[in-house]
């Protein structure tokens, strides 16, 4: 039987870019204040998932108990974005707004994630039996 679980590792994958996304979202609201600061994210979820993947990285084993690692979907690039009109006269790029509203887009996607995991694992446990 193939358990093919991709299901599992894309949930698991967009949990941890909304960890990413959020600690990045973070980090502009606490420099809010800050003069020269520009407003980061991360790119899509939908970016980084398909620019990365088990093909495109591949280490390379050297002795036989060398273990592979398994795809991790933390390469999601931090760029510079500016809400419109957001720039200050201290050349400050950051948006309260639009920092609260980038973060609610995580939880959403976060709860996303979770909602898929769950469900998959009750799937999987109603298949064997389980409760």
């Amino acid at each position: 039987m193939d358990m093919n679980l991709d299901i599992l590792r894309v949930a698991r994958g967009l949990a941890s870019h909304a960890t990413d996304r959020q600690n990045v979202i973070s980090q502009n609201i606490a420099n809010a204040d800050t003069p020269g600061y520009k407003a980061k994210d991360l790119t899509a979820f939908s970016q980084s998932f398909a620019n990365t993947g088990p093909d495109r990285f591949v280490m390379r084993a050297t002795r036989a108990g060398h273990m592979q690692p398994e795809f991790t979907p933390h390469n999601a690039g931090v760029e510079v974005q500016t809400a419109f009109g957001a720039e200050s006269p201290n050349g400050n790029t950051v948006s309260l707004e639009d920092q609260m509203m980038r973060s609610v887009e995580v939880r959403h996607h976060h709860e996303l994630a979770m909602g898929v995991y769950k469900k998959s694992l009750d799937i999987l446990r109603m298949s064997i039996g389980s409760k």
